[in-house]
């Protein structure tokens, strides 16, 4: 038996067949623009970690004081940052004096082809996509931040040729002071403590202003500068040195000139964590009486964004990304 069907029900049909039809290439477009954006996402965000790691090294490598070969470092972070370890260094610029544009874009590293090849998008008759990032890094010298020690060295001891030495803060031994200061001042023992109004052992300290920092009185170091210190041991922290002084006691103050970068090596102090490596290095030893850092300043190139640029070259650096 062979049924019948009225002419409706066979429109409505080939009705049913076209909508299926369109509705397929929707979905494959959709399809496409999802896989092939979130590759394009991924590339562009190794790109990106390319970039920025090639600013930063030539940011450093300029802050040390020579840029070097600035294609090849930028080429080999980028590469390193890439999950095929291919990539391209579009451009490398120098906006400013203090500055440094880096751009990467799509290596494949199958072809060497500038373009990233899509799985999907074919379909709609896109086939590849060139995906760029960019990334910009300043560098400078330390104006303002925080003093991871609340204490400022005196500039008479500031010695940046990295030879260990003592930093008397009262005692015999060590670095000691006898010049006189702008204000007229005998300058006291190598260093001197902040005031640390939070009682944290984190003075924030600026030269932009050339306002006076305010003193801290004793010899004695605090608990909280005590455990800072034992967390600094054999590292480098950025402390300020100071060019004019004033005032006694509780209203001593202190005109910071800039910033230095100091490794800590040892130390020797009244109070908490009284002592370490205070009598290791020969020629740089800090017993009895003796309190104070045994340590040497040295070039080096910060990271630390809690700080701001804008003062002299003391030895002590920062690179930021700046975009």
């Amino acid at each position: 038996m062979r049924w019948m069907m009225p002419d409706g029900i066979q429109n409505e049909r080939g009705a049913v067949a076209v909508i299926v039809a369109l509705s397929m290439v929707v979905l494959l477009g959709a399809t496409a623009f999802s896989l092939d954006v979130g590759a394009m996402y991924a590339e562009r965000s190794q790109l990106q970690n390319g970039a920025d790691a090639a600013a930063i090294a030539i940011a450093q490598n300029c802050a040390a004081g020579s840029c070097g070969d600035t294609t090849t470092t930028a080429q080999n972070l980028a590469n390193s940052n890439a999950n095929d370890g291919a990539s391209n260094v579009g451009a490398i610029d120098f906006p400013t004096s203090t500055s440094v544009h880096v751009m990467t874009t799509t290596k494949d590293a199958a072809t060497g082809a500038g373009s990233l090849a899509l799985s999907f998008a074919p379909v709609l008759g896109i086939r590849n996509k060139t995906v760029a990032a960019d990334a910009t890094a300043g560098w400078g010298y330390p104006a303002s931040g925080p003093d991871a020690l609340a204490l400022a060295f005196a500039p008479c001891v500031f010695n940046p040729n990295g030879t260990i030495q003592v930093i008397t803060l009262s005692g015999s031994g060590g670095s000691k002071c006898s010049s006189t200061s702008p204000s007229g001042q005998v300058l006291p023992g190598g260093f001197g403590w902040l005031a640390d109004p939070t009682g944290t052992c984190n003075a924030n300290v600026s030269i932009t202003s050339n306002a006076p920092v305010s003193g801290n009185t004793g010899v004695s170091i605090s608990a909280p500068c005590a455990a800072s210190l034992s967390n600094l041991a054999n590292k480098t922290v950025l402390l300020p040195v100071y060019s004019d002084i004033g005032g006694t006691g509780t209203g001593a103050w202190y005109v910071i000139r800039g910033w230095a970068a100091f490794k800590v090596l040892g130390w020797n102090f009244t109070g908490p964590t009284t002592n370490y490596n205070n009598n290791t290095y020969p020629g740089a030893t800090c017993q009895n009486t003796c309190k104070g850092l045994i340590g040497q300043f040295i070039s080096f190139v910060s990271l630390d964004t809690n700080f701001t640029t804008g003062g002299p070259n003391l030895g002590a650096a920062l690179v930021t990304l700046t975009k």
